[in-house]
């Protein structure tokens, strides 16, 4: 756990897929001036599933914080979005879908043509997973879909959507432009059902937390309930 000191309401920060909490320094600044933040190293050993996830966060023991994660991280949040009705604010940064889901989440693609960059894209994620918890955590990530928990959570959850692809990205531009219009579709879907979700894309990439920190954290502080100094 790092705090990043600051005065006011608590905010968790949770990190990406291979990350850690040190990923959040620069991002985390920006928010100390009205809240107190903090930012933990999620679990990096088997066993896991996304229940144990969310586990290791309530065993913090922490002041009932706003959740903020990117990612995998956002994902996590996503969950716990949807089990904690007494969580003052969740947000998650791009955070929603994995990569590797049904055919019918790519819409605008030919069915056959998903399938194939699909089983193409398994193959690089194969290759990023060089350990067994890796493997256990990739295999649920890239196949996971957290719009069923946005779509049911019970506190106030805000979901940011890139909107451009990272560099990394570039042999798949056309699956992961599906892949974004899919998201869009269903997170809308979900969040006129649920007053409780909403739903604003940003003019950036996955990365957002990393290539634009203070502008991602501005929309987050807007979001969060301000410090009492505030009001």
């Amino acid at each position: 756990m790092i705090d990043f000191g600051g005065s006011g309401p608590q905010v968790l920060l949770l990190h990406g897929l291979g990350g850690s909490a040190e990923d959040w320094r620069e991002f985390a600044g920006h928010l100390t001036d009205t809240h107190h933040v903090l930012a933990v190293d999620l679990r990096a050993e088997l066993p896991w599933s996304w229940d144990i996830a969310l586990a290791d966060i309530e065993a913090l023991d922490l002041d009932n914080p706003a959740v903020v994660g990117m990612s995998y991280g956002g994902m996590i949040a996503g969950r716990w979005a949807a089990r904690h009705p007494e969580c003052p604010a969740v947000i998650s940064i791009d955070g929603h879908r994995g990569g590797l889901t049904a055919p019918a989440n790519y819409p605008g693609m030919v069915s056959t043509r998903v399938e194939s960059e699909l089983a193409a894209l398994r193959t690089v994620f194969e290759a990023q997973a060089q350990t067994p918890f890796l493997e256990v955590v990739f295999d649920a990530f890239v196949a996971d879909d957290t719009i069923d928990a946005f779509a049911k959570a019970q506190c106030p959850t805000l979901v940011l959507l890139a909107t451009r692809n990272i560099q990394q990205a570039r042999d798949f531009e056309e699956l992961m432009a599906a892949g974004r219009r899919g998201v869009e579709r269903d997170l809308t879907t979900a969040a006129a059902a649920n007053p409780n979700l909403t739903v604003v894309k940003v003019d950036g990439t996955h990365g957002m937390v990393t290539a634009q920190p203070a502008a991602i954290a501005a929309i987050v502080r807007e979001y969060l309930p301000p410090s009492r100094n505030n009001l």
